[in-house]
């Protein structure tokens, strides 16, 4: 038996896609991609209506049909003469500055009887949350699953000091370099897991869904005292989060 299409994508993307299957989301369906953009082949496989996707990282637009458009565009002011019936996003939320205006604005694409399935993650109150992705000068790539970093060293310890503990395995431009993108970076919006949580539950969306997704690595009661005390927070445990919301 043939596999679907959608298995030559990244894992994290096919199980994503696998969910939204189970709950009918895409079947007959006018899909907004938030953040990426799935090749129109994959698309069709999945036998949607139509299929569009925001990303602001895309450069320029790009119509293959009225099916299929791609528009570098960010979901807070996505502007189009559209309503669809379901919000897809992969691992992208987290990049969203000004989330609560995000959600608002999802809300108002939306037909009624609308979801919007998302998966996200490493969110930044976990143990790998600053979500690192360098490349050296020699090619390799260094993240946020292979980094040699403390855990939870973006919310313990200052920009000197980790800079100070990357330059044990790494070079001076590199350790440098981490260090201020993990403090001065808007690639990520920096919301801990209790933020998000609040920001659903106040939300004019119905939550069908709002879970942990990855397995959890929980801090020390040491940590977790420090972390607590530090940013009135509870929950640093949480590393991903599966999201289903309906209009």
């Amino acid at each position: 038996m043939t596999e679907p299409l959608y298995k030559n994508l990244p894992v994290w993307q096919q199980n994503h896609i696998k969910c939204c299957i189970d709950d009918n989301l895409f079947q007959n369906k006018k899909v907004l991609e938030v953040g990426g953009y799935t090749k129109y082949e994959i698309t069709q496989s999945l036998n949607v209506k139509s299929w569009y996707c925001i990303d602001p990282l895309y450069r320029g637009v790009y119509i293959h049909s009225d099916a299929f458009k791609v528009f570098q565009a960010s979901i807070l002011d996505f502007d189009v003469n559209e309503k669809f019936d379901t919000i897809i996003a992969t691992n992208s939320f987290e990049h969203v500055n000004g989330l609560a205006a995000g959600i608002e604005h999802m809300y108002s694409l939306l037909n009624d009887g609308g979801k919007v399935s998302a998966l996200l993650g490493p969110i930044w109150s976990c143990y790998k949350g600053h979500h690192v992705w360098y490349t050296q000068e020699n090619g390799e790539i260094i993240n946020f699953n292979n980094i040699k970093l403390d855990d939870w060293a973006h919310l313990l310890y200052s920009q000197e000091e980790i800079k100070e503990q990357l330059l044990k395995n790494y070079d001076e431009k590199s350790a440098s370099d981490i260090s201020s993108w993990i403090f001065e970076t808007d690639f990520l919006n920096k919301m801990f897991y209790d933020d998000y949580k609040k920001l659903i539950e106040s939300s004019k969306f119905n939550i069908f869904e709002f879970r942990d997704w990855h397995k959890s690595k929980i801090p020390s009661s040491k940590i977790q005292k420090i972390l607590e005390e530090k940013y009135n927070r509870k929950n640093f445990s949480t590393v991903s989060i599966k999201m289903l919301l309906e209009k």
